[in-house]
């Protein structure tokens, strides 16, 4: 099974992908939510965009990989992580643009089933993205994982842009729906 969303921004598109074995059908539940980041005084961003994907299933999941990608990027980003967060940065003009998402500690602490062992860590950074692998996804198991995105026209290198990709998952389980992203789904 194959899915593939795009969102445009003034900056570029974001694609979010996926391919799992066996497919998904209507079970990958990806969305695009409304959430307001806690940034420090006197710190702002020009645009944050949250996206939460969750599924469930009775049989088990094998190879399930998610990307979720800046498709203009033409540079490596900047790794920017920090305690539980994976993220990474391009320069888009004078701005920022910043990815985000948990580390693989964080969704093993979520996901006591995911077992990181080795090579198996979770989240892959990408030349232009993000990539979370599961080789194996137990029945009836729960999953949910999200990204976050934040930008600035301006980057006046106050770490803003850090500081709003930086949301933990818990926060986001109220949070509002903006828009359901459906994809093509094939296969």
């Amino acid at each position: 099974m194959t899915f593939l969303a795009t969102e445009s921004f003034t900056f570029g598109d974001i694609q979010l992908s996926c391919v799992s074995s066996p497919s998904l059908d209507r079970t990958l539940v990806v969305q695009r939510v409304a959430i307001t980041p806690a940034l420090p005084e006197g710190m702002v961003v020009d645009l944050v965009a949250v996206y939460r994907i969750e599924l469930a299933l009775h049989a088990p999941i094998h190879n399930f990989a998610f990307d979720f990608t800046f498709i203009q990027s033409k540079a490596k980003g900047d790794p920017n992580s920090g305690e539980y967060l994976e993220a990474q940065s391009w320069p888009i003009g004078n701005g920022l643009l910043m990815f985000g998402t948990e580390d693989g500690e964080m969704l093993q602490a979520r996901m006591p089933w995911l077992k990181i062992q080795g090579d198996d860590y979770p989240v892959e950074y990408l030349t232009n993205g993000f990539r979370v692998v599961i080789p194996y996804i137990p029945p009836e198991a729960k999953v949910g994982f999200h990204f976050v995105l934040a930008f600035n026209h301006k980057d006046d290198g106050c770490c803003s842009e850090w500081f709003a990709v930086d949301i933990p998952h818990a926060r986001l389980a109220d949070s509002p729906v903006l828009k359901h992203l459906s994809g093509e789904i094939a296969g």
